[in-house]
């Protein structure tokens, strides 16, 4: 079985598990690799598909949980929306499109559709859903879980259990401090994006 793991700036990585380890030394990160291999594997993580269109090609790599995927398929179609033309399940499929694709990313205007939290752990944003999550190296994301900004807004859900519920996943999923991206801006987790001047 051979599984291809996106690497970022166009680049793949084809880890087969039919091979011994060892041949698969030229693979960037390998350990991190091979993390998420295994689990793509066994179907801990699976890729996002969701928001490319018919002839679209993944460009970036973006992962979820199962966790995630329940999320997307039970809660994100309750979340009421608050855009005028776009569901949540649209505006979040808009997201991940634009990610997917490597469509530059334009931070701070007028939601900034990505930002880091804290202990590597970062937020994918749009107008009514907020989803959370480590990025394993540039351009390749792992979200855990997402939730209605609402309820964060009155209170009913914190940034703070998000952060630690993500961290929590991350360590027992297997991933270790040099295995995910340590940095806090966006040039260390995205090879294209714009910064909006600020109005």
């Amino acid at each position: 079985m051979a599984i291809m793991l996106c690497l970022g700036q166009y680049r793949a990585c084809f880890i087969d598990f039919n091979l011994p380890a060892d041949t698969h030394a030229d693979c960037k990160v390998l350990t991190c690799m091979s993390t998420m291999a295994t689990l793509i594997s066994k179907g801990t993580l699976q890729s996002v598909n969701m928001g490319l269109l018919g002839d679209e090609l993944a460009e970036r790599g973006l992962f979820g949980t199962q966790r995630l995927f329940r999320f997307l398929g039970e809660d994100l179609p309750k979340i009421p929306s608050q855009d005028s033309v776009l569901s949540t399940e649209e505006q979040t499929a808009n997201l991940f499109g634009r990610f997917l694709t490597n469509r530059p990313f334009i931070l701070r205007s007028p939601i900034s559709p990505i930002r880091h939290l804290r202990d590597a752990i970062w937020e994918m944003k749009t107008l009514d859903v907020r989803l959370f999550g480590w990025f394993v190296e540039r351009d390749c994301l792992v979200l855990d879980s997402g939730c209605d900004v609402k309820l964060l807004k009155s209170g009913k859900l914190n940034y703070s259990g998000f952060i630690n519920q993500t961290s929590y996943v991350r360590k027992n999923l297997g991933f270790e401090a040099a295995d995910y991206i340590q940095g806090t801006t966006p040039n260390d987790i995205l090879t294209k994006f714009i910064i909006a001047p600020r109005r």
